[in-house]
């Protein structure tokens, strides 16, 4: 299932100089109260805020001067908000790629005196249902701390990772995504290293899936390249580069999709060899056979020939050199789908 994204931006360049602090207070009183700011820092005051509503939790990029907040016990007793907010304070820009730094916990149940916030963080809301009993109690006893552990800041990649995803994902974001990251958010801020290491596989899992999706729709585009693949699945190109690491990296899982392609193309098809090789964006008809010879042990012209006769052409080096041919048709049927 897909959930519906619902998207609203507001930016205080859309009022003038001297209502724009004011509309800004407006903006985030939904939850906190704003500390008193000097006149100058009234008249200076810019802030941008993009929120995106994926259903069962929210997710906000924020850019702005820095200011103090607060949420006094008054202001818990009046809103009745039981919701936990994690805020990834970030080194840069959001939309400049900027990287998380810390990872700030606050629980609206509780009161927080003046606190900063940083100018650039993205926050994730959820309600305190979404997590398990024992969670929402680990959650909840970090409130107004700010964690630097491994385990956070993998927590806070994720949830960077989230922002982007919503923002690129045409609206709609998928049931199994969204069911991770409780998950998430359980394993890395309750103790358990069997937690942790589970849950992030399973996000691995769900992004590798939505990585292979945008690959394999996007063969034929000649700007696929590790860049467009960390954007359009929304994860850092970190996160990108580690997932792929086992398999050779990034260029190499590329590279051998569109060789996989290209056998496809050469069973079903006619079209000419350096024309296959055209679309699938090898650079001259020349480097596709090398790359193609180099991969499945025999050329583009004899792979066709053998497709037509039905016999299998599965790479040297993966089928073991002198292996027996006839042990070689199923894998040669599964690479040739």
């Amino acid at each position: 299932m897909q959930k519906t994204v619902r998207f609203h931006h507001f930016s205080t360049q859309a009022v003038s100089p001297e209502e724009r602090f004011d509309a800004f207070r407006l903006r985030i009183d939904t939850m906190f109260e704003m500390g008193i700011v000097s006149t100058e820092q009234r008249l200076g005051f810019e802030g941008r805020i993009s929120s995106a509503n994926l259903g069962t939790m929210l997710v906000s990029s924020m850019q702005t001067r820095r200011f103090s907040f607060e949420r006094p016990r008054q202001r818990i007793l009046r809103d009745f908000l039981d919701h936990l907010m994690l805020r990834i304070d970030l080194d840069g820009a959001p939309d400049k790629g900027g990287q998380a730094r810390a990872l700030t916990v606050i629980d609206l149940g509780q009161p927080i005196d003046h606190r900063p916030t940083p100018e650039h963080n993205i926050s994730l809301i959820l309600p305190r249902h979404a997590l398990a009993g024992p969670a929402r109690q680990a959650v909840a006893s970090f409130h107004g701390e700010s964690l630097l552990t491994p385990q956070a800041l993998f927590l806070a990649e994720h949830v960077v990772s989230l922002m982007r995803f919503a923002q690129r994902a045409g609206g709609a974001v998928g049931d199994d995504l969204l069911a991770l990251t409780p998950q998430l958010i359980a394993a890395c801020l309750q103790p358990g290293r069997e937690n942790a290491r589970h849950a992030r596989a399973e996000l691995d899992l769900a992004f590798m899936r939505k990585a292979r999706d945008v690959l394999y729709a996007n063969l034929r585009n000649p700007r696929l390249d590790p860049d467009m693949l960390a954007r359009e699945t929304g994860m850092s190109r970190a996160s990108l580069y580690r997932l792929f690491e086992p398999i050779g990296g990034v260029a190499r899982a590329i590279r051998e999709a569109r060789l996989h392609q290209a056998l496809r193309d050469l069973r079903s098809g006619t079209a000419a060899v350096g024309a296959i090789g055209h679309a699938l964006c090898f650079s001259s008809e020349s480097q596709f056979s090398h790359a193609f010879k180099a991969y499945y042990g025999c050329s583009p012209r004899e792979a066709r020939a053998a497709l037509a006769e039905g016999a299998p052409i599965v790479a040297r080096r993966r089928a073991g050199g002198e292996a027996d041919p006839a042990r070689r048709v199923f894998p040669d049927w599964l690479v040739s789908l």
